[in-house]
């Protein structure tokens, strides 16, 4: 009886004991699940973390060949170009754009990094390293832009410079058209003997008792009727009358009358064959006719 007793109780021990150790069988596979859980996201942190260096490494490499890019541009002395300062105000940007980029990569980076914990002293002096290049850039890019800003001053001192000298020269032109249009004009007028008497034009001088008389210009003509002409365009002037009489100064082998071919007792125009000799003696062709 006492044997069946101690033969149950072992079982009994027995079976607690297996039990018991199942149970921290379990609890342990748990505990080391968790850990490789924590240790792969650690890795996956550092993975990112290092992906992220090297986008900033890449980009600070990027940022000083554009740099030496606009450098470049400038001693060629190619800032006045269009094409050029379109190039360099490109450029410009896109390295405006990258350190904008490493700066919030840079405070993601030491977010991150804190939350990892203190034992990541190199790699966040690292950081630190990578922080002070990216600032030692951002200070050459501000003296850059400085520089640029400067030559566009002088650029733009030298198209005020440009633009005045344009204006003179236009003021210049306009003088010289004016003057040459002034020295260009000339007036004529046709109508009867009458109605250039009325009209304080010409008057009849010489003669004897009335005969023989000639037209002439009166010395203080009225011109308030005269037609302006440019006489180096206008070589005809219609006269479409009877017996025209130049009674304007000008010499005879300088000019022509023109019968009209329908009507020969009709003049059709006044034809000038030499400008500069016509035009020698007067700036007023004054014809009478019938």
């Amino acid at each position: 009886m006492k044997k069946h007793i101690l033969a149950i109780g072992l079982l009994a021990t027995s079976l607690s004991f297996v039990a018991c150790n199942q149970k921290e069988l379990e609890a342990s596979k748990v505990t080391i699940d968790s850990l490789y859980t924590v240790i792969n996201s650690k890795d996956s942190e550092i993975d990112g973390l290092f992906s992220m260096l090297n986008e900033i490494e890449d980009n600070l490499s990027a940022i000083n060949s554009k740099y030496s890019s606009v450098q470049q541009l400038r001693r060629n002395n190619v800032e006045g170009s269009y094409d050029r300062k379109k190039e360099i105000s490109e450029q410009m940007s896109s390295i405006e754009s990258m350190m904008a980029a490493n700066k919030e990569k840079i405070a993601q980076l030491n977010s991150r990094v804190s939350a990892l914990g203190k034992t990541n002293t190199d790699l966040q002096a690292y950081i630190t390293r990578l922080e002070e290049r990216a600032l030692a850039q951002e200070n050459r890019i501000t003296e850059l832009l400085t520089e640029l800003d400067n030559n566009k001053v002088v650029i733009k001192g030298l198209n005020d410079n440009i633009s005045e000298l344009t204006a003179a020269n236009e003021e210049k032109d306009q003088y010289i058209a004016q003057q040459t249009h002034n020295a260009n004009r000339a007036w004529f007028i046709v109508g009867s003997y009458t109605d250039l008497k009325n009209a304080g034009i010409v008057s009849k001088s010489g003669g004897f008792i009335g005969l023989g008389r000639s037209q002439v210009t009166v010395a203080d003509m009225n011109t308030d009727s005269f037609t302006e002409i440019d006489r180096t365009k206008v070589t005809t002037i219609s006269i479409d009358r009877r017996k025209p009489i130049l009674v304007s100064q000008h010499p005879d082998n300088s000019y022509e009358f023109v019968i009209d071919e329908d009507d020969p007792a009709v003049t059709a125009y006044l034809r000038i064959l030499n400008p500069a000799q016509f035009w020698k003696y007067t700036d007023y062709l004054v014809v009478s006719t019938k």
